[in-house]
């Protein structure tokens, strides 16, 4: 039985990822993951809510009232829920790579990842077409006792391939040797994670499930798990992983890693320029410092640009200029004990307290104000050290 009261609490979060969505994707100014992953959820609520709307039109069509409690006919390994949720697995599974790597998801590479989707599609649509023949599985003892029939049998592995081929996309940041990764896993990787896992936990109790209670949550199992990511990218442009370390921290074997990466000359000198721009200037101070404003420092274009920021590991301007902002702020803290968080925050070039002590604790993982503490504690007893 499908209660349709959830149904219609899903559609209200349906609206709510909808929007979420959709603010995240209109306010990325930059063409970065930020956008994708709006483009992306905004798509998967749309659909969500569509669907939803649908189901509550069949239900209440015929009746007076729509009744609380509907019997939804169950169709386990069906075809059309594979084609129609492994799409969003695919691209769902890309982006801790993209994140952890700016740059190295390129147009290209995102195809030929979903090459293997395409032929699951092609030929799940081909054999629902064309074979003629479509064994309905209403239980999943249905399942066992149909397994000798070719359908069934070609649904299955459809529905291994669309489980473990995204799933595997997850140890793409873990093959560093085939893919130099200059930054590192933040904690919203590992709740990036998490939401996955419960997806695709609710995507196999769709297809195996021995209930129509299966039917009831999976919205939710999707839903709920895009709003909460949907909360991370509206607080964060790039949730999923840190800033790479400066260059004075990084060790021997990360700066022979850094050497190893292919990059044209052009986008090698621009990022000396950036980096010396960035050092002897500080324009970053300025807080309507923009786009804008650092191209034409460097008299570079915004895809020449992009190209050095996502060779240094960065995903954006942004991410770019907030990264210099808190390392400023660090070395003025450090030389200039006299000066409260506040002010040293506004000489840095933030505006947002909020906004800052976020973008501190995440990188630092303690607050502006400890971190000046521990500076303090550090000077005093310095002396007694050196006595």
């Amino acid at each position: 039985m499908t209660s349709v009261i959830m149904l219609f609490i899903e559609l209200l979060l349906d609206i709510v990822g909808l929007l979420t969505g959709g603010s995240i994707w209109k306010r990325s100014s930059e063409r970065g993951i930020q956008r994708a992953w709006g483009m992306l959820a905004t798509t998967l609520s749309l659909l969500l809510l569509c669907d939803n709307i649908e189901w509550m039109w069949l239900f209440s069509r015929g009746v007076e009232d729509i009744p609380r409690f509907v019997e939804v006919p169950m169709d386990h390994l069906s075809i059309w829920h594979i084609v129609r949720v492994i799409f969003f697995f695919q691209l769902f599974s890309l982006f801790p790579i993209a994140s952890l790597q700016p740059g190295w998801m390129s147009l290209t590479r995102i195809v030929n990842y979903c090459i293997p989707i395409l032929l699951i599609v092609c030929i799940a649509c081909c054999y629902q077409l064309f074979n003629g023949h479509y064994t309905l599985l209403k239980s999943f003892a249905d399942i066992w006792r149909n397994l000798g029939e070719q359908d069934v049998i070609v649904r299955l592995i459809l529905f291994v391939i669309s489980v473990l081929t995204p799933s595997l996309n997850f140890l793409l940041p873990y093959l560093k040797r085939w893919i130099p990764v200059r930054r590192k896993q933040s904690r919203g990787m590992y709740i990036y994670m998490g939401c996955f896992g419960l997806i695709m936990s609710g995507y196999i109790w769709l297809m195996l499930g021995t209930s129509g209670l299966c039917f009831n949550l999976f919205g939710y199992f999707v839903i709920l798990p895009t709003i909460c990511l949907n909360v991370l990218y509206l607080r964060n442009d790039n949730p999923l992983s840190l800033p790479p370390l400066p260059a004075d921290d990084l060790s021997p074997k990360e700066i022979d890693a850094i050497k190893e990466i292919e990059v044209s000359a052009v986008v090698l000198e621009l990022s000396e320029k950036l980096q010396v721009l960035m050092k002897e200037r500080t324009p970053f101070t300025n807080p309507q410092y923009s786009l804008q404003d650092i191209l034409t420092d460097v008299g570079t274009n915004e895809h020449r640009f992009n190209k050095a920021l996502r060779y240094n590991g960065f995903s954006g301007f942004r991410d770019y200029i907030n990264f210099n902002r808190l390392q400023y702020f660090k070395e003025q803290a450090t030389l200039r004990k006299d000066l409260t968080v506040k002010e040293l925050m506004f000489m840095s070039g933030f505006t947002s307290r909020s906004s800052f002590y976020r973008y501190f604790a995440s990188i630092e993982k303690i607050s502006p104000s400890e971190y000046i503490d521990r500076l303090q504690k550090e000077g005093e007893t310095l002396p007694n050290r050196e006595g």
